[in-house]
């Protein structure tokens, strides 16, 4: 058992840390140590003055990019360490009536938050996962921006060439871009001509668009309703848009790559998950890390947030809570999503999903059963080792793999 609960307030350039001796129930030492490798050294330093046995040292660290640093140094030296998230932090710092707000006080209060116990000690994380965890991370990042510049150019559009939408089905397709790279508005269009709008359509999308398409396209410019007025500005924006948005497009291609061969370097194997690509997969098994930290499959939907939220005072008991939302937020979206498309393209979820409706359910609380569903069996399928079986429900619960 550990005769110190050391708290970490981490920042860019400093962290602030506070021993508190557990025996005295006492604040022993406060000081503050630079990022990088003198102060960290000087950390090490400080607490063998205490003890140079490191299993009487908690260590916990605000969880923050900031400490990531540090904590993988710890860890490697032989520290046992847990993560407070800062709110949680917060929260309690409130409670102890505390309304000022200093690295010292942040300190003192991870430490604090250490004696509650009940904390999972963290562990130097398998190298793949711990990789794939930042490539998907870093891809939700590209994809979200994506998005965000497919909206603005949209509206774009919508002032200066709003046939445009009617003419390409796929705004974010090959040829749709391209156009648009290359001839940002009405005006560009038709000044261009068909030949040359089809020649950039077969350049961009071979065998599947040409001169046709630019037929539409030139005759949707000579109609347009837009504001002509708005050419010259729109257009360039329209232009680099349509560029970024490529190029945004290229990467995230490439990316992909990269994300499919390291997970394909797993032990686990998910090819035979019912649904889901291989980026979708391993950003959900990099953030779930090692399964065994997961004794039971409610711990692990816990963990996630796919649960109720519990809301009970005095006699009167919540009888449809609603989902909690302190699961982890990238896994979340994701299980979302394969949730409404399982029910398109997997039979197992599809009859699932339409028993329930016809029983009287609601279509949004039968798609987080699905989702349940799903995550079942994926804790199962990471839990034994063993590949996807579609036998493994029977009379809604899941049976014993490899039965």
């Amino acid at each position: 058992m550990a005769k110190y609960h050391v708290g970490v307030d981490v920042g860019k350039y400093r962290h602030h840390v506070t021993i508190r001796d557990i025996s005295s129930d006492t604040y022993c030492k406060s000081f503050s140590l630079t990022n990088d490798r003198e102060g960290f050294d000087e950390f090490i330093s400080s607490l063998e003055k205490l003890s140079v046995d490191k299993n009487d040292f908690l260590v916990g660290i605000e969880a923050c990019p900031y400490g990531i640093n540090l904590s993988y140094f710890l860890l490697g030296v032989g520290f046992n360490l847990v993560e407070v998230n800062p709110f949680r932090a917060g929260q309690f710092r409130k409670a102890q009536g505390k309304k000022a707000k200093t690295d010292k006080i942040d300190s003192r209060t991870i430490a604090a938050i250490l004696s509650l116990g009940d904390h999972k000690i963290l562990s130097i994380t398998d190298p793949i996962l711990d990789n794939l965890k930042d490539l998907t991370r870093f891809r939700t990042d590209l994809v979200n921006e994506r998005a965000t510049m497919i909206i603005h150019l949209q509206e774009a559009l919508s002032i200066l060439f709003p046939e445009f939408n009617s003419v390409f089905r796929q705004l974010d397709s090959a040829g749709s871009l391209a156009v648009l790279a290359t001839f940002p508005g009405p005006e560009h269009i038709i000044a261009a001509g068909e030949e040359t709008v089809g020649k950039t359509l077969s350049f961009a999308s071979p065998h599947k668009m040409g001169r046709g398409m630019a037929r539409r396209i030139i005759e949707a410019a000579r109609n347009t309703v837009g504001v002509i007025q708005k050419q010259p500005g729109l257009g360039i924006k329209i232009s680099i848009l349509a560029k970024r948005i490529t190029s945004l497009q290229l990467t995230i291609r490439e990316l992909d790559k990269q994300i499919t061969e390291m997970f394909d370097s797993l032990p686990c194997k998910l090819q035979g998950f019912p649904l889901g690509r291989a980026p979708t997969l391993a950003a959900i098994v990099s953030e779930i890390g090692d399964i065994h930290r997961f004794p039971t499959l409610k711990n692990f939907l816990s963990y996630l947030g796919w649960c109720p939220q519990t809301f009970q005072t005095g006699n009167f008991r919540l009888e449809h809570p609603r989902m909690s939302h302190a699961g982890n937020k990238y896994i979340r979206r994701l299980i979302w999503m394969l949730s409404v498309f399982s029910v398109r393209v997997v039979p197992l979820y599809r009859e699932y999903f339409k028993r329930r409706v016809m029983e009287g359910k609601a279509k949004m609380h039968v798609l987080i059963a699905v989702g349940r569903k799903m995550l079942s069996t994926l804790y199962a399928m990471l839990k034994k080792g063993v590949p996807y079986n579609p036998n493994w429900e029977e009379n809604g619960h899941i049976a014993a793999a490899g039965r």
